[in-house]
């Protein structure tokens, strides 16, 4: 026959488990939304990939232009005009375009054969360089960016050849597989972003892009800050408390690392022409096992990137306490400070 006292205990009980369910709430719902989130990436990862390829399609199959636009200013100099070719030479890839650059060296495209030269239209010249037609087709392309080894080689390529011509001229990036079939193609842009080209020259002259990433390590951090964290708990009710306050402490750990996120992007901001947050990349795809907080981008003048290096120096002390760890990259072509419709190709 039951007692009073088990009822007491199976009421305690079942109090105890109702307490554990509410603190464990939620930790459950902070993972489902992680999950989602993670879901929701993939999806637009796969999509904007379908994007690409549908672009780089639409430019490839545009027929040979009956009346290119013919070139106008001053005739170039020996070795800074692309001539002419025929469609047998190869489609154009595009690396970027700038104001004038002298190319006092030979620099070797993204397929290994052809030279980077120029093509001028009036007062812009795009950076080029011929690449077989086939490699860069519809169907070719849609195998080539499933092969990791040569999406990371022509990744290589492009941004060699981005870092060269940054070191001598201000330069608006173009993505990579940025291709078009015609010359006249290649013409048609530099006429038709003209105005956006030039604005963007001026805007991105003697600037930078610096990538700032933040990691969070939680366990770095304890979760518990009494005395008696280490003690076996005296009864299940005092198991179960213990473990709601703990979950309350990861709780309040997780907002203070959020908080300091937001205050390391402001503060570099400060610092920075133009600052931008771009969505956190999964650890696979950083390379770093940590969760990643912050992917922060921005655009700093050449003349304060020291000051800007130093800053992300001190946030690194000052937010060592929560478990961040800052990575610091660049300096970089400016490719998310260019407006989005330049680069009809892309």
């Amino acid at each position: 026959m039951a007692t009073r006292s088990d009822d007491d205990s199976l009421q305690r009980l079942r109090a105890a488990i109702s307490d554990l369910a509410a603190g464990d709430a939620p930790e459950v719902v902070a993972e489902a939304r992680a999950e989602a989130r993670a879901r929701v990436r993939s999806l637009l990862s796969d999509a904007m990939s379908r994007s690409l390829l549908d672009s780089v399609e639409d430019e490839l199959t545009l027929p040979a232009l009956e009346d290119p636009v013919q070139e106008t200013g001053p005739s170039p100099s020996p070795g800074d005009e692309v001539s002419s070719l025929s469609n047998e030479d190869g489609a154009w890839y595009v690396y970027g375009v700038v104001g004038s650059l002298e190319l006092d060296h030979e620099l070797t495209g993204v397929d290994g054969a052809h030279q980077v030269s120029t093509l001028r239209e009036g007062s812009l010249a795009a950076v080029v360089s011929r690449v077989p037609a086939a490699e860069f087709d519809d169907s070719r392309l849609r195998a080539n960016l499933g092969d990791m080894a040569w999406v990371e080689k022509l990744a290589r390529a492009h941004e060699a050849v981005l870092d060269a011509t940054r070191q001598k001229a201000t330069v608006v990036p173009m993505r990579m597989c940025t291709v078009y079939r015609t010359e006249g193609g290649v013409r048609e842009m530099l006429g038709r972003e003209g105005e956006a080209l030039r604005e963007a020259l001026e805007h991105l002259e003697r600037k930078a892009e610096w990538g700032v990433k933040a990691f969070s390590d939680p366990s770095a951090v304890s979760t518990r800050d009494d005395d008696t964290a280490d003690l076996p708990p005296a009864s299940g009710a005092a198991y179960m408390d213990r473990r709601r306050r703990d979950l309350e402490r990861k709780e309040l750990s997780a907002g203070r690392v959020q908080e300091a996120a937001l205050q390391i992007h402001e503060r570099l901001c400060e610092l920075a022409v133009d600052g931008l947050v771009a969505p956190p990349q999964r650890p696979e795809a950083s390379g770093h096992p940590d969760e990643m907080v912050l992917n922060g981008v921005y655009l700093v003048e050449d003349d304060a990137h020291e000051a800007f290096e130093e800053e992300v120096s001190c946030l690194q002390e000052e937010f060592a306490s929560l478990g961040l760890t800052l990575v610091l990259t660049g300096p970089w072509p400016a490719y998310n400070f260019v407006p989005g419709t330049i680069g009809a190709a892309w």
